[in-house]
């Protein structure tokens, strides 16, 4: 998939999907972009904690619930997961560039972060379509969690507030960038190998389905009991010979004779 692909699937998933309902889960995903930018602005500015806590808060449930609504109303889309991917990538990065002059630390999850993105936007430029891991889901959430309470301390130092120790709130924050750090190296190997792999063509796919439709085919008859009508005269009872049946009596006869 070319870049100018991705900027039109992109653009299909935010305005013009083939199902409306689908705007629901898209817009839930892109909202992670709006809040990567809104944050910083919020921590900086001055905004109350509260309002900062919340608006995090409803970021890190939109992770969660975007993907859980798409397949609820049946209308998971290669666009929508494509918004998911995109929408991850900008939160985590933005967040952690409006973070590094408190938290320094975060450098490495960034650098990690943006590398990610290069492999994938590379195979994306080649025409291959790599997908957010199950792994990558998970490491989102210990590094907006650090992000999070990194924000809140700053917040707070900025507004006095001294019931927490703000201090040890950005401790707790860089815990959880740390623990984040080993998740995202196994990460960027996968789709690293991911993006090794060579690109499947439409033919290759329909080869290797044709190829497990013949095994199934083969499987199924050789698990079949071949029978043979031996009369088909009405009046007399059919005979039915099966080969297989046969086979195992004459070796049952053969070990009692033994």
């Amino acid at each position: 998939m070319s870049n100018e692909k991705a900027k039109a699937k992109l653009k299909k998933a935010l305005f013009n999907p083939d199902n409306k309902l689908a705007l629901i889960p898209n817009w839930l995903s892109f909202s992670r972009v709006i809040g990567s930018y809104a944050i910083p602005i919020m921590i900086y500015t001055g905004a109350s904690a509260a309002a900062i806590f919340g608006t995090i808060s409803f970021i890190g449930i939109s992770d969660f619930l975007d993907g859980k609504i798409a397949r609820a109303l049946k209308i998971d889309s290669e666009e929508g997961a494509l918004v998911d991917a995109v929408a991850d990538k900008f939160f985590s990065i933005n967040l952690i560039l409006g973070i590094l002059p408190k938290a320094p630390l975060f450098l490495i999850n960034g650098l990690l972060e943006s590398q990610i993105s290069y492999v994938n936007g590379k195979a994306y430029a080649e025409g291959k379509e790599p997908k957010s891991s199950l792994l990558g889901k998970i490491k989102i959430w210990p590094l907006s969690i650090g992000l999070g309470l990194g924000y809140l301390s700053i917040a707070m130092k900025k507004q006095g507030v001294t019931a927490v120790d703000p201090n040890k709130i950005m401790l707790a924050s860089n815990l959880f960038c740390a623990a984040t750090i080993p998740l995202e190296i196994i990460n960027l190997k996968e789709y690293k190998k991911e993006a090794d792999k060579p690109k499947e063509t439409k033919n290759n796919n329909e080869e290797k389905t044709k190829v497990k439709e013949k095994t199934k085919e083969n499987k199924k008859e050789k698990t079949k009991t071949n029978k043979i009508i031996l009369d088909k005269d009405a009046n007399i009872p059919l005979m039915v010979f099966e080969p297989k049946k046969e086979e195992e009596n004459i070796k049952g006869k053969q070990k009692r004779l033994k």
